[in-house]
């Protein structure tokens, strides 16, 4: 048992008691989260936000205008008004198939319904595997956009 307030508690494992500070852990890592934040930022988390916003959408634009025939996206098809996450199929192959393919030159993807079953009924996706997944973060680079859009037109072409 671990009591929910700042204040010193005991935390009860079956072999032994152990003093822990509670929230401690979870107050440490937001900290580091919101430093590491503002070091994109040069000390704002505003900044921070509008380059990891303008990063995100230029990486999005790249894989948008550079996606290859036979790869069906599912979704708005401009930058403009959603997040750097993609769900799609490669004709002719499952969505494990490609994310497996994928796996294999170190390019990480998603694959199923993650979540989202009433999406991929209303796609016509749930009974087929679902779609596969890739999102881009502000630590994604253009060459790796590349990679992924060389290996899926690889995917599609054959």
């Amino acid at each position: 048992m671990l009591a929910h307030s700042p204040r010193s508690v005991v935390s009860v494992w079956p072999t032994r008691a152990v003093p822990v500070i509670a929230g401690s852990r979870v107050i440490a890592g937001a900290t580091a989260a919101i430093e590491y934040l503002r070091g994109i930022g040069d000390g704002d988390l505003d900044t921070a936000y509008t380059r990891i916003e303008e990063h995100e959408t230029q990486l999005s634009a790249r894989f948008l205008s550079g996606l290859p025939d036979g790869v069906a996206l599912y979704g708005i098809r401009t930058p403009e008004g959603r997040t750097p996450t993609f769900c799609f199929n490669v004709g002719g192959r499952g969505p494990r198939e490609v994310a497996e393919l994928l796996g294999e030159q170190d390019l990480y993807v998603w694959d199923g319904d993650y979540y989202a079953l009433e999406p991929m009924r209303a796609l016509g996706l749930a009974d087929s595997g679902g779609a596969v997944r890739a999102g881009f973060l502000h630590y994604t680079t253009d060459e790796e956009v590349d990679r992924l859009l060389e290996a899926l037109g690889e995917l599609a072409s054959g």
